[in-house]
Order: structure tokens, then sequence, then C-alpha cells
């Protein structure tokens, strides 16, 4: 079986023209760990480059043009030869005009094309087209995810998403009674709300890059006069020595922002939070979109009400004031993740998939 992987946006920090986000990220480590499994091939848009990474081989096309405004839609010629190539087509960011052109083309070439929802959007013609309809199947993140597709119960399969357990693990440096958050500074993710909830002395790390001009400025005036630290974006080793040295990893996220947005799929996975737990860090969530699939109330971590900053703020303090008992919430959390969530799960979880909906194919 050959797999093509086809993603939009290549994960990477702004500077070098990629998004570090989780409907970045979650296409290309998926693809990796495909790639030790079958012969995998990985197709993304920004920089020309064709290289390899481990046994995947990569691939990124410099658009001819974009239909939307989100660069989510990128058109180049070359997705037509990568699909002939390929046994099976896996398209990331469904509801898109790179969606719709995967579909049309996979049909045309009769090759089974699959779709993953990461909640990113842009201009398309899914339903002119019968994008979803005519796609083999749909692997979605989670069942909070699938919820939305119910008409298309009979070609879904639940996959959810996964962490390299190899590279995120405890790297034993020393823990501080430190609350530590990961991911981008958007409003949706209310880090603000984290900062408020806690004790003024309580340190707090933030691990991110800004993507919202307004809303770093507001990060800047809640955190005046409290013990937090902006650490900007951080990769590589450099991250699971953050996520190992934090006492909680949280992720407070909100369906509706401080100005009134709403976002009902603001999270419909979370890899953050199976970082952090690969890393042995209990984590606190809130109980929306697909978090609480991940994290066990009680026992690998705390899942609280969104927007209730007593009740987060009890919780990360709680864990700070405890270590034995976050201590014994970390290591439960890597179990976990061990059992369910590593990327090889998943990359067999879509091999069982590709087999199944695509007709033994």
């Amino acid at each position: 079986m050959k797999v093509l992987h086809v993603s939009p946006l290549a994960f990477g920090s702004r500077g070098g023209g990629g998004v570090v986000g989780g409907g970045e990220r979650y296409p290309i480590e998926l693809a990796r760990a495909m790639a030790a499994l079958v012969e995998t091939r990985f197709m993304t848009y920004g920089a020309a480059r064709d290289e390899r990474d481990g046994a995947l081989a990569v691939r990124s096309y410099a658009p001819v043009a974009y239909v939307g405004t989100k660069k989510l839609g990128p058109v180049h010629p070359a997705l037509a030869l990568e699909i002939a190539r390929a046994d099976v087509v896996h398209c990331h960011q469904l509801h898109t005009f790179l969606a719709d052109q995967c579909v049309v083309l996979a049909r045309l070439l009769r090759k089974p094309v699959f779709l993953t929802d990461h909640a990113g959007g842009d201009r398309h013609f899914n339903h002119r087209l019968g994008t979803v309809n005519r796609a083999t199947g749909l692997l979605l993140v989670s069942h909070f995810n699938a919820r939305g597709f119910a008409a298309h119960a009979p070609k879904i399969r639940v996959i959810h998403g996964g962490v390299d357990t190899e590279r995120f693990r405890a790297s034993g440096v020393a823990r501080r009674r430190a609350a530590l958050y990961v991911g981008r500074l958007i409003p949706y993710k209310s880090v603000h709300s984290l900062i408020e909830a806690v004790d003024d002395e309580t340190e707090v790390r933030i691990a991110g890059e800004g993507y919202h001009d307004e809303y770093e400025r507001h990060l800047g005036k809640v955190a005046r006069g409290k013990n937090v630290h902006f650490m900007g974006a951080i990769h590589g080793q450099a991250l699971v020595d953050v996520y190992s040295a934090a006492g909680v990893s949280v992720l407070p996220s909100v369906e509706t922002d401080l100005y009134g947005k709403h976002y009902p799929k603001s999270e419909i996975l979370g890899l953050a939070l199976l970082e952090a737990m690969a890393c042995e860090t209990p984590v606190v969530c809130s109980a929306i979109g697909g978090m609480p699939e991940l994290v066990v109330n009680g026992t690998t971590g705390i899942v609280v009400p969104p927007n209730d900053g007593t009740a987060l703020g009890a919780a990360v303090e709680g864990l700070l004031d405890d270590p034995a008992h976050a201590r014994r919430l970390g290591e439960a959390g890597r179990a976990h993740v061990l059992e369910r969530f590593t990327w090889t799960h998943v990359a067999r979880r879509c091999l069982d998939a590709y087999r199944d909906l695509a007709g033994g194919r």
C-alpha cells in the first residue's frame, strides 16, 4: 500500500512559512508514524522542497494560486501526479478547496480518498461538489468531532490523535511549582483565564507564538503584577524539558472567547494534553470538545467546567500544592498514552480504516 497524506500548510514557525498548531502538526506526525508501517508520502504547500524525514518522503510545492484567504486552498498541478502514484489518498482539513480537489481527482483516478477534519476552514465547494458524500471515509479525531458528521456515520472512523512517546518523556529536569500553557496565543485558548485564576505569586509559564495582536496586548495587561513568563515559541528538546519541569500543564480553552466570537469546534482534540501526559505531567483542561476523551478526570488529570475561574484555579493550585498526587496523575497519564495514544496506534487505526472502508484494497 502506498499512502499519500496531503496537508495545506506545513508545520513550523511563521518565520519559516509554517504554522505551529495542532492542525498542522497532526498530519506530519501521523505520516511519519505511518511511514514505518507502509510506504508513505507527505505532500504540503509553501516553499518548494523535496526531502526525506526518516522513512517518510516529504514534498512541498509552491502554490500557483490559492482559493480562499487563509492559505488552506492551495492549487498546484502536481497534486494530480501525487494522487496518481498513490494507492490511498488522505487529505487533512476537510472544509477547504484542497479537500475538494483531492476528492475529485482521486475519484477520477479511481483511488480511495479519506478526509480528516482539523476544525480549520476556508472557501470551499464541499456541498456543490458532494465532497464528503464522495469521499471513501471520514477519519475523525474525536467522538465529539464525529457528532458534526452524523449523517455520514457509516463511513466515519474515530482515530483520535497521538504523541511521539520516545521524544516526549520525562527528561529528568527538576519539577517547578509552575503552571504551564503550551500553544498558540489566540483568544479561544483563554490563556488569560489561567493567569487570572491562580494566585499572584504562582508561576505561570506560557510557551507559544502570538497569532492575534489585540489578544497579546490583553495578555500583557492581565499578567502585570503576576509571576508570568512569556517564553515564546519553543521546539525540540527544549519543549520536552518545559513539559517535564512543569507542575501542571493547562489547556483552558473555551467555545466563546472574551470578544464574543463563538468557536463550536475550538478544541476537537488537544495534542498539547497528550504531549504533557507523555512527559508524566498532570493536566488540567476544560470540559469542551474532544479533550475529555483524552483526560480521565481524577486519574490522569482534572477536567473543569469552561469559564469557571474558581474551579480552574482550585485544580491548578491543588496539584501544585500536592506534588505526590500530581506525580501519581502524571504517571497514570503516560501509561494511558502508551496504551492508546501513540502515533503508531493512530497510524494502525488509519490503516485498518483504509482497508475496511475501501473494500479490502
